[in-house]
């Protein structure tokens, strides 16, 4: 499957890319006109421009979720690799006027992961927590400790999602934003269960929404059936008593 979508990605992307160089070739032409006709068709291809960079980005996420990666597993502190995410979404989440907390348990364990693989799932998720925020408001992001797992907990303030939407959330091409791939959480979900651990979502519409991803601790919990999911009913942990 992987190898056919590499190259049915492949001969679309093709085609789409030229098509991308002369539209903006095009747009540099189009430019240089100040008439009304000018400015028309300039917005025009800014559009089209902008939908073949989505269309792109929907190819780029369907070969990863298509394509089986074997994991390099090595130990993994979690909380090393959350700063350094939180770093890195640092600026967009200031332009979107969405405070960042933590609250990482310094006496974490380190866990067997890829942490290159995993860091995509987190990215994945904390990406889809910030977008459930147009306006504003608080991401909160902790880590604990279980009895053989280890515990994140990604916890947003936005508009929540429709009970009756929580199912499908998780399907590939499902998503409940308009310009969504909908494989984000589906790879995220993909990427957790191969490191033999869990993920399970809490949210109440005007709320908010709380991911928990366990992960297991060693070779041995590996081996075992996925980590045990936490109970959907519980709400998300209160965002007081955090470090920003």
């Amino acid at each position: 499957v992987g190898t056919l979508a590499g190259g049915l990605v492949h001969e679309i992307k093709n085609p789409l890319s030229t098509l991308n160089i002369n539209l903006q070739l095009l747009r540099e032409d189009w430019q240089k006109d100040e008439s009304q006709k000018g400015r028309s068709l300039v917005r025009k291809m800014d559009l089209l421009l902008r939908e073949t960079k989505r269309l792109e980005g929907i190819l780029n996420d369907f070969l990863k979720y298509a394509r089986s990666q074997e994991l390099s597993r090595g130990d993994c502190n979690l909380n090393e690799l959350l700063e350094d995410i939180l770093r890195f979404i640092a600026p967009e989440a200031a332009a979107k006027s969405i405070q960042v907390r933590k609250s990482l348990d310094e006496k974490l364990p380190p866990c067997l992961a890829d942490g290159n693989i995993l860091r995509h799932a987190l990215v994945n998720l904390i990406k889809n927590a910030q977008e459930a925020m147009p306006n504003g408001g608080e991401l909160m992001i902790r880590t604990s400790q279980g009895e053989g797992f280890l515990q994140i907990d990604i916890t947003d303030t936005g508009v929540g999602i429709p009970s009756d939407r929580l199912d499908k959330i998780f399907r590939p091409f499902y998503s409940t934003k308009r310009s969504g791939t909908g494989l984000g959480l589906s790879t995220a979900r993909r990427i957790v269960e191969q490191h033999g651990g869990s993920i399970a979502l809490h949210s109440e519409q005007g709320k908010g929404t709380n991911f928990v991803i366990r992960l297991p601790l060693t070779d041995a919990a590996i081996s075992r059936p996925k980590a045990p999911p936490p109970t959907a009913a519980k709400r998300p942990p209160a965002l007081a008593h955090a470090t920003s």
